[in-house]
């Protein structure tokens, strides 16, 4: 019987979310960021969210990125889960658990009054632009941030009007990178789990004059 009913919880929480997220979809802002910018497609897969996204502008222009996005678990007071289902390396994906990294989807930050239209837009500015506050600690994606920083332009030349990010609680933790530190080939593996799960970029870059810094030296 306990089984029971809590299947049956499971089950009624799991429609409220579907029903929120079938409100959502039916906002017309959403048909306004499919322009000239990134073309986006969605649909609904065994109540999986599928999304397209296909940036004509920035780094990735013309690149197709698959999402799906989980909203099954007490959405909207919970964010929803997104995986990336592509091969194509992005600075906020971590290819090691395909996790899209938003900072709207942190706990801190997130807002039931959030919706998909929220969700979208902060999915197409961080894919477009890069959220450079916002990157997985984890080589590839630090190396590939660093070197689109170098290849635009200086960091006092990036305009953050087009940016809107804001830089999240969890990045005032104090936590600075010390380039001899992470200079010493013999890295403790023990240590990643110490280390926060996301590093601001752009905090780090401002206190090393060193462009050649290595952020997480784990030799392959």
């Amino acid at each position: 019987m306990f089984l029971f009913e809590k299947k049956s919880q499971r089950n009624s929480t799991e429609q409220q979310s579907l029903k929120r997220l079938q409100n959502d979809m039916l906002d017309e802002k959403l048909q306004e960021f499919d322009d000239d910018t990134c073309e986006i497609n969605f649909k609904m897969v065994s109540s999986i969210l599928q999304i397209v996204m296909i940036p004509k502008i920035g780094p990735y222009g013309f690149k197709k990125f698959f999402f799906f996005l989980d909203f099954r678990i007490n959405y909207p007071y919970s964010p929803p889960k997104i995986q990336a289902e592509s091969d194509i390396p992005h600075p906020n994906i971590d290819r090691r658990t395909q996790t899209f990294y938003l900072q709207l989807l942190e706990p801190q930050n997130w807002r039931p009054i959030y919706g998909l239209t929220d969700i979208i837009k902060a999915m197409k500015q961080t894919l477009i632009y890069v959220d450079f506050t916002h990157i997985p600690n984890e080589a590839t994606c630090l190396l590939m941030a660093q070197k689109i920083l170098q290849q635009n332009q200086t960091l006092q030349e990036i305009d953050f009007e087009l940016i809107h990010f804001e830089i999240s609680d969890n990045f005032k933790i104090n936590f600075e990178l010390n380039a001899n530190e992470f200079s010493n080939e013999e890295y403790n593996y023990s240590r990643i789990s110490q280390e926060p799960a996301t590093i601001n970029l752009l905090k780090t870059q401002r206190h090393t004059q060193n462009d050649r810094i290595i952020f997480n030296n784990i030799k392959s």
